[in-house]
């Protein structure tokens, strides 16, 4: 992530193996600085790495039902945030807990603004911030039975409608 944006989001800081060693919510200053890695350890190319030195956390955590038990129940049962309290808790009794990069798109959509901007960015031309449409990276999702979408006397343009719409 660019420092521009790495403010807004907790930030981890990792080792040459990419475990996470550092945990900061939102930091700022020094304390941001501080969190700046070598994110080709990761696989970002030198040229990305040099645009993109911080490792945003994107709220994804992929671990085991005992470990996740554990740490609540036993380690950490006062903790109210994964992210801010259990992540670097973990790593501060020497759990290893590994960084995975992730390179394509994703956007937070924790506030209303967010949201609606993330909505609007598939509509952009000629090319939207995410294409569902990308036959090498196909989108599987539960099939919805709904009607097809209805248009009554509507002008539309630079839009995305979902089935069952009705659009007066």
């Amino acid at each position: 992530m660019d420092e521009k944006r790495a403010t807004a989001f907790g930030l981890m800081k990792i080792d040459e193996e990419g475990r996470i060693i550092e945990f900061a919510e939102k930091p700022k200053g020094d304390q941001l600085k501080a969190m700046k890695v070598d994110t080709t350890i990761l696989g970002l190319d030198d040229e990305r790495a040099k645009e993109m030195p911080f490792i945003a956390s994107m709220g994804i955590y992929v671990i085991s039902k005992n470990v996740m038990l554990d740490l609540l129940h036993e380690k950490f049962p006062g903790a109210n945030d994964f992210g801010s309290e259990v992540i670097p808790g973990a790593t501060s009794i020497g759990m290893r807990v590994q960084a995975y990069l992730y390179d394509g798109y994703w956007e937070d959509i924790g506030t209303i603004e967010a949201f609606y901007n993330a909505n609007l960015g598939i509509t952009k031309k000629p090319v939207p911030d995410f294409s569902f449409y990308d036959r090498s990276s196909p989108i599987y999702t539960q099939p919805r039975y709904l009607p097809p979408s209805k248009m009554l006397d509507a002008d539309i343009t630079d839009s995305v409608i979902g089935e069952g719409c009705v659009i007066k």
